[in-house]
């Protein structure tokens, strides 16, 4: 088959448009659909995981996982606030995440199996171009991440537990990372597939770009584990600079609808105001 080696002029000017299309997706603050949520979740999961059952948990924002709220949907019936009990439900649940984590895989047999072969059907020098000409940063990159640290301190677990335990709960953080999706830092490479299949007439593996895009369309922060799925609802609301980047002078850039915000000043995460934190 006979490689794609230059634009047209027509798809040059496609360029920006489908960029600015994906960058929106990125953007987007529409709540969740938990039905829709559930059977890409549902379908994804079969295909990264032999496991049948598992179980799928909805919270508000990610501030829900780093603060440990999410436990208490796991495992609801454990007595966490009990020192007694705490070593053994640690040792218990970080044995289940590090074991059991199959995010890793969305990446291995999801996105690089679609970017390999619509690489394939495209000259190589071009296909570093529209790299480069297609790319984005996520607009949240680093952003939540940064505001999330020590939020596990503000648990009634970590309040009530001894001081080598709450060093043990603050480290879970990165044991769930390791089953972490992030649908819009899956934007940029959605935007290069999508413009190589819609605009150039490239052939995708139909079925990893139905799940990979439904994905990014349907859900927002995702963590994949074999018998469970934490599902974060995207923010609410999101004031942009003319650079498409999180920015706010006198009030929170993104803010999520259990009250968690992120101020931020042209995409760079910045000290929660004193004037916000007395409004608020």
């Amino acid at each position: 088959m006979q490689q794609i080696s230059k634009l047209t002029a027509q798809q040059e000017t496609l360029l920006l448009e489908y960029k600015k299309k994906w960058q929106l997706a990125a953007l987007s603050t529409q709540a969740l659909d938990k039905q829709k949520a559930t059977q890409i979740i549902e379908a994804i999961h079969k295909k990264l995981s032999q496991d049948v059952d598992f179980d799928i948990y909805f919270f508000d924002s990610p501030v829900a996982i780093a603060d440990l709220s999410f436990i208490h949907s796991l495992y609801p019936t454990e007595n966490w606030c009990n020192p007694k009990k705490l070593n053994n439900l640690i040792r218990r649940i970080k044995k289940q995440f590090l074991k059991k984590y199959i995010g890793q895989y969305f990446f291995q047999q999801i996105v690089m199996p679609l970017v390999e072969i619509i690489g394939k059907q495209v000259d190589m020098k071009l296909w570093h171009y529209l790299e480069k000409e297609l790319h984005f940063w996520s607009p949240f990159s680093g952003l939540i991440d940064v505001n999330l640290k020590d939020k596990e301190k503000l648990s009634v677990i970590w309040k009530s537990a001894k001081p080598n335990q709450q060093i043990e709960l603050e480290q879970l953080w990165r044991f769930l990372a390791r089953g972490l999706v992030t649908a819009d830092s899956k934007c940029s490479v959605c935007c290069l597939l999508d413009y190589c299949i819609s605009v150039l007439h490239c052939t995708p593996e139909e079925h990893l770009w139905q799940l990979l895009k439904t994905f990014v369309a349907d859900c927002g922060w995702t963590f994949f584990f074999q018998d469970f799925c934490l599902v974060c609802d995207r923010p609410c609301t999101i004031i942009l600079d003319e650079e498409y980047k999180p920015h706010s002078e006198n009030e929170a850039a993104i803010e999520f609808s259990d009250g968690f915000k992120i101020f931020a000043e042209h995409g760079n995460s910045i000290p929660f105001p004193q004037k916000a934190d007395v409004e608020s």
